[in-house]
């Protein structure tokens, strides 16, 4: 009988710890989160509202797929992908993960035609950017703080743009407090480099009111 008790209650703890694993889930809504009227933009299944692009040709669309609840980019060609939808002043957060030396990025406010450098921010994930527009800077128009990626694990931006205030957050800590007005809305997108694998989840995006 007591053998039967301890066994039943190593089956409770092990309900219990997979319970505790599902609520963690980077793809999903946290109770607090959906109450503050956050929304996820990936599923952690499919690319449901999201488009591949092309970066410098059309053949060159196509290197996403979805794996282990992430969007992994691959890095056969060079491309980009963009959510379906467009947003203007948001709080996004979004995690990343990728050699410590990984070169890729995510779009903010950019258009789905033209280079989304040029048309929206790109929020640089790159530590070794030689014009000093390292991870954490909007490439080409402020440069963040020094700060280190962690490589081959997670790492989580937090985005808010607001107007012309953006602030990034990586990792718990602030590494960017400017303000821009080039781009006023536009799409979220992920930044796929030639020979760079990284892969991408937890997107969650608040839309703000101005």
């Amino acid at each position: 009988m007591r053998m039967r008790m301890l066994a039943g209650l190593v089956m409770t703890g092990l309900v219990a710890t997979g319970a505790v694993a599902l609520g963690q889930d980077a793809n999903a809504l946290t109770a607090q989160e959906r109450k503050d009227g956050w929304r996820l933009l990936f599923d952690g299944k499919s690319l449901t509202g999201w488009q591949g692009r092309p970066t410098f040709a059309p053949e060159s669309a196509g290197d996403w797929t979805v794996a282990g609840g992430a969007i992994v980019c691959g890095g056969t060609k060079p491309s980009w992908l963009a959510s379906e939808a467009s947003f203007g002043d948001y709080e996004l957060k979004v995690q990343f993960r990728g050699v410590a030396a990984v070169n890729s990025g995510v779009f903010l406010r950019s258009q789905k035609e033209g280079q989304p450098h040029v048309t929206g921010y790109e929020l640089q994930i790159w530590d070794y950017q030689p014009q000093g527009y390292l991870t954490g800077s909007l490439v080409g128009s402020v440069k963040a703080g020094p700060v280190k990626i962690k490589g081959g694990e997670w790492n989580q931006f937090e985005v808010t743009a607001k107007g012309d205030h953006i602030v990034v957050v990586l990792n718990g800590a602030k590494v960017l407090d400017a303000r821009d007005s080039k781009h006023a809305s536009g799409v979220i997108g992920f930044q796929c480099q030639l020979e760079q694998r990284i892969e991408f989840r937890g997107v969650k995006i608040r839309p703000l009111g101005r």
